[in-house]
């Protein structure tokens, strides 16, 4: 029976997800999440979160207050966290009815965030690693130093975590991010994607073209993929235990690993998914699971991942919000800039409107607008002939009633 109920709730979501999609094939998703068989994400981007709580009869579409794309996504017990470009953190703490927004004091891309209790670490670009030990609410940079893209990051317990990136990059913490020591891995000109921890000893990575190295001595020593021949970048990989598991890649490419990771086998895609990158892959057990990709691809399966399917039954879901015109903030103009430059945005409807200025470490330096404007077209001027050289952000907020938008752009300021 739980079974089946699952099944028809996973029915529900392609649906549901199809439905969304149809008219937006440009939408990109990155991440997708199962938290429990009642509550499900899904992020991409223009700050798309789409949220299930119950077993995806009904979807929505959550108010975020970025248009950031987001790369990486989790939720537990309550806690929504997601990650983006430009160094952005989006939380909530209410199911994701409310989103804060989040600059911990970077502007390189965030790729992934696990969270784990209230322990939660991000990775991103130029080895940008931050720890949070309340759940997300504060950020701390953690003190292992590296220039590599970080691409993944995975928990097994509040303590004990791991990372991937480029140039074959793994690393492990035992103190729930604040410090990290590289494994040694051996195989040092692979991109690493993604990896999964099984548990403390047994480790699968996977990477571009076609690499896939597993370890079950906690990453000491590390084995290929008995007779991998594919080229394709591989994206994602999750296991049920330590001997079965499903790994995701570029061109339609879906694998499925029955003992522990020493052969694998292509998985039956439906017809028409051969071209599509998919980029995550979740599953609630070992049978139902979910890999989204590029232009809004889904594909689904009930199987375990032997088979997977974009067909939708005849089920009836309602999805709950819209794509309509937006608010838009442009580049500032000139950028780099020295020492004014100008910032223009759009309203779609009149609203009370502010602008401000945030340095690096997100403290506030200027406030350049406070008051109500009518829809259309609007700019600003910033002088910053008091501020010295380096990174700024600035951040528009429009609220008209009860809906609130915000938005943040980066800046240069070279004198």
């Amino acid at each position: 029976m739980l079974k089946s109920t699952l099944t028809t709730a996973i029915f529900t979501i392609m649906l549901a997800v199809t439905t969304l999609f149809s008219q937006q094939t440009d939408l990109n998703q990155h991440a997708v999440k199962f938290e429990n068989p009642s509550t499900i994400s899904i992020v991409g981007e223009n700050g798309l979160v789409m949220r299930t709580t119950n077993n995806g009869m009904d979807w929505t579409e959550q108010n975020t207050n970025v248009t950031n794309v987001l790369f990486g996504a989790s939720i537990k017990d309550g806690i929504s966290l997601a990650v983006g470009e430009n160094g952005v953190i989006i939380r909530s703490v209410d199911f994701g009815n409310t989103w804060d927004v989040i600059l911990p004091g970077t502007v390189n891309r965030l790729n992934d965030v696990d969270l784990y209790g209230t322990n939660a670490v991000v990775c991103g670009d130029n080895g940008t690693i931050f720890y949070s030990g309340n759940g997300g609410q504060n950020w701390s940079t953690s003190s292992y130093t590296t220039t590599k893209r970080l691409n993944d990051v995975k928990f097994i317990s509040s303590n004990i975590g791991f990372i991937a990136g480029e140039l074959a990059e793994v690393l492990k913490t035992t103190d729930g991010g604040m410090t990290w020591v590289q494994l040694n891995t051996g195989f040092a000109n692979q991109n690493l994607n993604a990896i999964e921890a099984i548990d403390e000893n047994n480790i699968c990575v996977v990477g571009d073209a076609g690499t896939i190295f597993m370890s079950n001595d906690g990453g000491n020593t590390w084995f290929g993929a008995n007779g991998l021949m594919y080229e394709n970048n591989i994206n994602d990989v999750v296991f049920f235990n330590a001997n079965t598991g499903v790994a995701t890649g570029d061109n339609g490419l879906i694998l499925r690993t029955e003992d522990g990771g020493y052969s694998w086998q292509p998985s039956e895609i439906a017809p028409g998914s051969e071209t599509y990158d998919f980029q995550a892959v979740s599953f609630y057990d070992a049978n139902i699971g979910i890999s989204v990709g590029n232009e809004g691809k889904e594909l689904y399966t009930v199987d375990g991942g032997i088979t997977w399917t974009i067909d939708a039954p005849n089920l009836i879901a309602t999805f709950t919000g819209s794509k309509q015109r937006g608010v838009s903030l442009m580049q500032n103009y000139p950028n780099p800039f020295n020492p004014s430059t100008v910032i223009n945005y759009e309203l779609p409807y009149s609203a009370n409107v502010t602008v401000k200025v945030y340095d690096i470490t997100g403290k506030e330096v200027a406030s350049l607008f406070n008051g109500f404007q009518a829809e259309g077209n609007h700019s600003v001027q910033f002088n910053a002939s008091n501020l010295s050289s380096g990174v700024y952000f600035y951040r528009l907020n429009v609220v008209n009633g009860t809906n609130s938008i915000t938005k943040v752009n980066k800046m240069i300021l070279t004198k």
